[in-house]
């Protein structure tokens, strides 16, 4: 009788153990640690260990030693490389890059009509065309041969730094390449302005003037992907994209002379005046 009731008993425990969650459960008789905060604790340890995963091939020596990290694109930001530490050997050359604040416009070339002028500062130029209607300048940054400036199968970037001085009665323009011929760039007519590029001759125009005063400091910038597309941005604000009848397309494209164009006119008997602090071309060697 005394054996069936201990074996009775031993069949409620086993049953009534079945039936706990196994993280509640003890460690021992002897520790009332549960299972589940022993877990707890040891991983809480091991986070706060800074030698964990550091030996031979763990994760982080292996990731150190990886050719391959797997930070994301542009996570990588400029506080993680001390001051002088990049060497030149570092440094891949595969842009052609022509800058200029206007300090000298003596490679430049020009062209005047009427009581048009060009007025040269410190680290700005002034294009103004006089009282007499429909007086023009245009100022040309060529290369020495055709074919040697902007190369529209390269992904040429364009930036240029400009302002105006008055809303009405001026044509204005803000070009990489020819404005006359095959380029792309800004247009301002009176105080309106454009995304254009030109084609054979053929202006493609976006009106983009929403929010924007010409007469405020502005960064123009265009970036061109060959074969595909060009992004229009001011103040580096996204505005337009063309991606149709594009200058590389163009008869002539690959004779292009020019590296960058400006061109102001008048269209009354007023002096209109335009102010350029800075210009660059970029583009694939």
């Amino acid at each position: 009788m005394r054996k069936k009731y201990l074996d009775f008993l031993l069949v409620l425990i086993i049953l009534f153990m079945a039936v706990l969650n196994w993280g509640d459960l003890t460690k021992s008789q002897e520790d009332g640690e549960t299972i589940e905060e022993a877990i707890a604790r040891l991983i809480a340890v091991h986070n706060a260990d800074e030698e964990s995963h550091l030996a031979e091939g763990q994760s982080l020596e292996s990731h150190k030693a990886s050719e391959v990290i797997d930070h994301l694109a542009g996570s990588v930001i400029e506080d993680k490389i001390g001051d002088q530490e990049v060497s030149n050997e570092k440094f891949k050359f595969n842009q052609f890059k022509l800058e200029s604040y206007f300090e000298s416009i003596d490679a430049w070339t020009s062209g005047v009509g009427g009581t048009a002028s060009l007025t040269e500062g410190l680290a700005s130029l002034l294009l103004s065309t006089g009282t007499t209607i429909n007086s023009w300048l245009r100022l040309n940054g060529e290369a020495w041969t055709e074919g040697d400036a902007v190369d529209y199968l390269k992904n040429p970037r364009f930036i240029t730094i400009a302002r105006t001085m008055s809303v009405t009665d001026q044509e204005i323009y803000l070009i990489a390449g020819s404005w006359d011929l095959d380029g792309f760039g800004f247009y301002i007519e009176d105080g309106t302005l454009y995304a254009i590029h030109i084609k054979d001759g053929t202006e493609y125009k976006t009106d983009i003037s929403s929010g924007i005063t010409v007469t405020d400091w502005h960064r123009y910038k265009a970036i061109y992907t060959s074969g595909s597309k060009i992004e229009f941005y001011v103040d580096d604000v996204l505005k337009t994209t063309h991606s149709t009848n594009l200058p590389e397309d163009g008869a002539d494209s690959a004779d292009e002379l020019n590296f960058f164009s400006y061109r102001i006119q008048n269209t009354a008997t007023s002096n209109k005046r335009l102010i350029l602090k800075y210009c660059v071309l970029q583009q694939d060697t």
